[in-house]
Formats: structure tokens, sequence, C-alpha cells
């Protein structure tokens, strides 16, 4: 509790019977702004070595969280957090059942389960617009119509955002290559992600880096382009010092499939594998999550290749 909340149940009754007279409004934004910042602790999840756990207990809190941003819509910290969880719950669990769905040749089950994620990463994306919104207004139209110009006033601090948002808007043009109406978004996530990197390069040890592998890996009609693809995975592996696999799984399934580089394809993927979940606990969740995801890849290698 900070001290400025503990002298206030030091005042005289008074002074607080007329606080109570004014509404539940300023109580209740009290309580919030107390609450949320022990809800969005990122790191209880990210270092969680049960991602099922995970994986059960994030919409609850995902629903929790919004009816805060109800209540309070201008808890920022509530909107980032909404941003990132939704975006972690469809990258880290029903990107997989999407992937899986399809290499069984259950292609009604991967279109439902693909349909489900590009709104949930809708749904990421503009909690973290909101949020942008406020300290820049009028960025998301400008967004729309010059991404790289409205940009230009995003400070230092605000990479945190740029960053989700890109990946989040990204993810959900990755999932619905059908739908034009999101496709035509790619500068923007462009422009948002090289902001990003321009600001602060190494943010969240090669983060920014690590999304632009998956951003770089779309079909180069779209702007994509292999060679970009592994200098990011390079620089975050060097960020990471080796230790995040997100990076060897996306090139792996985003560069070497459409390659039809098989050996590269397999040595990624163990390189992933090897890497110790445990050795840094801010990435263990990431990386259990990705080291599963390199065996169901591996263990699908005879449908991904043909010889």
């Amino acid at each position: 509790m900070r001290a400025s909340e503990r002298f206030t149940f030091g005042l005289p009754v008074l002074f607080l019977s007329s606080l109570l007279a004014l509404g539940g409004c300023s109580l209740r934004s009290m309580a919030v702004n107390s609450i949320v910042p022990v809800l969005v602790d990122p790191t209880v999840y990210l270092s969680e070595e049960d991602p099922e756990l995970v994986r059960e207990s994030l919409p609850f809190l995902l629903k929790t969280i919004e009816s805060i941003i109800q209540s309070s819509p201008k808890q920022k910290e509530a909107m980032v957090f909404a941003c990132s969880g939704f975006a972690l719950y469809g990258n880290g669990f029903l990107q997989l059942d999407a992937d899986v769905a399809g290499w069984q040749g259950n292609y009604d089950e991967e279109l439902e389960l693909r349909d489900r994620l590009w709104r949930i990463y809708v749904r990421a994306r503009d909690y973290c617009l909101q949020s942008l919104e406020s300290n820049y207004g009028g960025i998301t139209e400008q967004l729309q119509l010059d991404p790289f110009g409205a940009l230009r006033r995003v400070a230092v601090e605000d990479v945190e955002v740029l960053y989700l948002l890109g990946a989040a808007w990204g993810l959900a043009i990755s999932n619905a290559l059908d739908r034009p109406e999101l496709v035509v978004d790619l500068p923007a996530v462009r422009a948002l992600l090289e902001r990003a990197l321009e600001l602060d390069e190494s943010y969240g040890r090669g983060a920014i880096h690590s999304a632009l592998i998956i951003l770089e890996s779309m079909p180069e009609q779209l702007g994509g382009s292999p060679d970009r693809a592994r200098s990011h995975f390079e620089r975050t592996v060097e960020l990471t010092k080796g230790l995040d696999a997100s990076p060897y799984v996306s090139l792996a399934a985003g560069v070497s499939v459409p390659a039809e580089n098989r050996a590269e394809f397999e040595m990624l993927l163990n390189q992933a594998l090897a890497i110790d979940p445990h050795e840094d606990k801010s990435l263990r969740l990431l990386n259990l999550v990705n080291q599963r995801r390199a065996r169901l890849l591996l263990d699908n290698v005879d449908d991904l290749f043909y010889e």
C-alpha cells in the first residue's frame, strides 16, 4: 500500500464521511489502482513451469481485466495487460491447436480455430490501440493513412505498446490472409515494429527482432524477405544468448519450410529443444510452449516436406 493511501485511513471521520458522500467512483478508482498492478504482473505467468495452468487461468483473468477496463477506461496498465494477455493466449495455445488440426487434416476445425484466433488477436490489438490513443490522440486514424509518419511522435517510453501492438496485429493478419480488410494493414504493422526497433533495438532482449522474424516470413508479395528474417534471427539469438527457443521455431516454420530446406528445419528445431527451459525463468513459459511446438513440427516433418 502506498504512503498516501495509508494516510487516508487516518483522516478524521468527518472528512471520510464527506469523501463517501461523493459517491463510489473515487473509492472504486482507488481500489482499481491498488489491485491492477498485482493482477497484471507478467512475471507470474512468464515464469510458470506448467503451461496448462496458464492456459486454464488466463481466460478468467482476462475477463476480469476487461471488467476493470469497462469500469475504469483510462486504466493504462489494464489495457496493456489485456493486449499482451490475449496475444499470449492466442500465440501460446490456440495457434498450436490450429496448426495441429491442419497437420492432422481436420480442415474444418483448423478454419474454425483460425477464425477464432484472428479475432482474439484483433481484441489484443484494439486494447493496445486504446492505450496508444490515450497518449497520442488521433493516432489510430493516422496509422491507417500514413503509418510511418504517424509514429514519428511516439516516444521511447511507449516501446512496449508499439511492440505488443505490432505483434498482435501481425499475428491477426497471418491467420486471416483471406481477409483483405486485415491484410491491407500490413504497412501499419511494419511501421510499428520498425519504429519500436528504432527507439530501443534491444527491448525485451530481442523481442522486436523476434516479432520481425514472423513478419519477414510472410510471402514476398506481402513484403516478406527470408534474408531479413535470418538477420533478425541472428540478432535475437545474440541478444538472448541462445536461451530463447522462439526464434529457432519461428525461422524453421516460417523460412525453412517454404524454402524446402529440411536439414535446416530439423537443425533449428533440435537447437530449440536443446535449450534448458529452466535456465532463464523469465523465458520459462514461452520456452516450454515453443519446445512443444518444435516437437510437433518434427513429428509432422514428412507432411511438411515432399521428397
